[in-house]
């Protein structure tokens, strides 16, 4: 097999990997919250196929962001609406990190070189991931976050320009400029993840 083909396959299953945990974690915290929309909606698994969606897929080869079909969740079923939304939010950034982190010290040990390659890159992908999803956009987290964090009339005044927020993200991502930003901290939080 060419290795540039093999290459793209790698990025790829790294890409699933990333986005599959992100989603399933998603899933798995807010069944655990009382929710069961995750399970219903058949999200609640570790299958690929449920959490794959083209779009951010196809972006996460070609610019290093991506993202996975969103789970649907109902924070109507948490105790506590603001920790519940919350954690749904944030906790699935963390498991892309960890592995992130897990990942780094398997580099250490002595390994093939393609198992190297299979762990650096998913260490970069997870930390990709994990760095966007700060952006208050959707699909990422951080528009979540804001729901809880920021007073109601001033996330709904947000909401209002969401869309051209996220058409501009969008074009700088695919035009390359928003790495001027991002590019450092992924590199920080790599760099982290593999020392």
């Amino acid at each position: 097999m060419d290795t540039t083909l093999f290459m793209l396959a790698i990025q790829a299953l790294c890409v699933l990997v990333a986005t599959t945990l992100h989603e399933f974690v998603r899933a798995v915290v807010s069944t655990l919250l009382g929710d069961k929309k995750p399970k219903t909606d058949g999200r609640l698994t570790i299958n690929p196929a449920k959490h794959f969606e083209p779009i951010g897929f196809i972006l996460a080869l070609l610019t290093g962001c991506g993202w996975g079909k969103p789970v649907e969740t109902s924070a109507l079923f948490y105790k506590n609406r603001k920790a519940g939304v919350l954690m749904t939010a944030v906790l699935p950034t963390v498991a892309n990190v960890a592995l992130a982190f897990v990942c780094g010290r398997l580099l250490k040990l002595p390994m093939g070189y393609w198992a190297g390659i299979v762990l650096a890159y998913l260490v970069r992908v997870n930390v990709a991931l994990a760095v966007y999803n700060l952006m208050p956009v959707t699909p990422m987290d951080c528009l979540k976050v804001l729901s809880v964090v920021l007073p109601a009339n001033t996330y709904f005044s947000y909401l209002q320009y969401e869309k051209l927020v996220q058409m501009v993200f969008l074009l700088l991502l695919f035009f390359g400029y928003t790495s001027v930003v991002f590019q450092p901290i992924i590199s920080l939080v790599t760099t982290i993840c593999l020392l």
